[in-house]
């Protein structure tokens, strides 16, 4: 093999590999190609050269080191340099063992509790004569807490007063003052809201409300200062939301129980001025099944007095009354089709909704108008973009195994961390089932590769629990970006086989 060969086969290797073209990189893969071809280049022996010049004690403890690069080689022998004072070594590491206790002392009042936790069981643990395993565990142990530590929570005080969220001194002193001018401005009384509220949540024509809307009402009556919370706030939003589609399915059934009163009357009549044989005996039949009706909602008792009242009135007025019953019937027929048109115009309108409940991610249609913009800048600015399907690896064995309300737990997980490590710009959504869309603008599949593979990572690791129980977890994903597709659809279905290949391949990958 030529030299020429061997330099195109380590740029292909730097490309294949996703490395960065830089002379330590380029100079280890073309010599190590070099000697796999047998051509001797003069620049890959250095290494060999300077251990010659090494003592041959030295020589031995490199060879078992394996040290293989003239990088490694100056570590190594920089470390012998610095052993060859141990006391000075000593005195060094006990400094350090000083300052890392004080550091923790200092975490452990930052009224973090996890923090605080952590900082006291290693204190102790701290010693200039410790492993190297025992150091890894520690370090391990904060930058677990790194990578699950969220201090989102603070942004919910800014709904209620502006805060300095860097520092904890002037955020409580903010707050207080804050506190004080609401208190003297006095602009809302939180018990009157309460009750408000709580009359705003019970259903107006359901017969009662369910469990989830008796609690909150409780809660809210009895302490009125949570509805000063962001959290409070969204759950009654939601039980309003509840409330109004309780009261929606009570008119549709006390609506189909009056079509039925009014049918029989309709029915009856017609059969009684058709035979033309009109007697008080008929109109008593009639008033008896009448009587004989039960309504289930105290609103339409009302309606079942006229009606019967309109029965008693028979006698005098049958065969008038017959004929405005006729045009009644065929008004309620109108407006039974009124109500299958508002009714599918709600279907509609319940379709047309942006948000999976489950995850509180938006679905699939908000997905596709979210992609057709993206596209739309692709046809006009060449903007490219990128899209990662991920899949939760063996989800039915979740499952089969803890039951759909852990998978749940898992999906609604999963969102809450695919929200948490993507960028603003980018796009998350629910794809359908187990599977979830990350739309990622201005990135080339390289760019989404990347950041698939942190998150694939960061599940791995991370802890799924369910009543006490750690589920593991693992996701695959598939790669694909709008510059490398000739359409959108076509960008969708290379992710699509991407993924296929990654759970093809064993799962817990992603494949671009």
């Amino acid at each position: 093999m030529t030299i020429q060969e061997i330099i195109r086969q380590t740029l292909r290797e730097i490309k294949a590999r996703g490395l960065q073209l830089t002379p330590d990189a380029y100079s280890e893969i073309f010599c190590r190609n070099a000697r796999r071809s047998n051509v001797i280049i003069e620049d890959c022996q250095k290494m060999e050269k300077f251990i010659k010049r090494l003592s041959p004690e030295l020589q031995s403890i490199v060879k078992r080191r394996q040290v293989s690069t003239i990088d490694q080689l100056i570590q190594y022998l920089a470390s012998e340099v610095m052993r060859s004072d141990g006391r000075k070594s000593g005195e060094i590491i006990g400094a350090y063992s000083l300052l890392v206790k004080r550091l923790l002392q200092a975490v452990s009042i930052l009224h973090d509790e996890e923090a605080a936790r952590l900082a006291q069981i290693h204190k102790s643990k701290v010693t200039p004569y410790l492993e190297k395993g025992e150091i890894d565990a520690i370090r391990e142990d904060w930058n677990r807490f790194i990578m699950e530590y969220d201090d989102s929570f603070l942004d919910r005080l800014s709904l209620y007063c502006k805060t300095d969220t860097q520092d904890l001194r002037r955020m409580v002193n903010g707050l207080i003052e804050c506190f004080r001018r609401m208190e003297n401005a006095k602009s809302c009384n939180l018990e009157e809201v309460a009750k408000l509220i709580v009359a705003s949540l019970v259903p107006s024509i359901a017969s009662g409300m369910n469990d989830e809307i008796a609690t909150i009402s409780a809660q809210v009556r009895a302490d009125p200062q949570l509805l000063t919370s962001q959290a409070m706030v969204e759950d009654i939003r939601h039980m309003i939301k509840k409330r109004i589609e309780l009261d929606k399915k009570a008119v549709v059934e006390q609506m189909t129980e009056l079509d039925t009163i009014i049918n029989h009357i309709n029915t009856a009549l017609v059969r009684v001025i058709d035979r033309g044989d009109i007697n008080n005996k008929e109109i008593r039949k009639i008033q008896g099944e009448l009587g004989n009706i039960e309504l289930k909602k105290d609103s339409f008792e009302a309606i079942h007095a006229k009606l019967l009242t309109i029965a008693n009135s028979l006698e005098s007025e049958t065969r008038v009354l017959g004929e405005e019953m006729r045009r009644e019937h065929e008004e309620m027929e109108e407006l039974r089709s009124k109500v299958r048109i508002l009714e599918e115009a709600l279907r509609k309108e319940r379709k047309k909704s942006g948000t999976d409940t489950l995850t509180k991610l938006p679905n699939r249609r908000a997905i596709d108008d979210f992609i057709k913009k993206q596209e739309a800048a692709f046809d006009r600015y060449k903007d490219n973009y990128s899209v990662i399907l991920f899949d939760i690896d063996h989800f039915k064995s979740v499952n089969d195994t803890y039951g759909h309300d852990a998978g749940d737990v898992i999906l609604a997980s999963f969102g809450k961390m695919l929200r948490r490590y993507s960028r603003e710009l980018d796009f998350v959504g629910r794809w359908g089932g187990e599977e979830f869309l990350v739309v990622l603008p201005k990135t080339d599949k390289e760019g989404a590769y990347h950041f698939g593979e942190k998150l694939r990572e960061i599940v791995q690791k991370s802890k799924f629990m369910y009543k006490g129980t750690r589920i593991p977890i693992t996701v695959s994903g598939g790669v694909a970006d709008r510059a490398s597709n000739p359409s959108m659809d076509a960008m969708l279905k290379k992710a699509d086989e991407n993924l296929y290949k990654a759970k093809k391949s064993g799962r817990n990958k992603i494949v671009m």
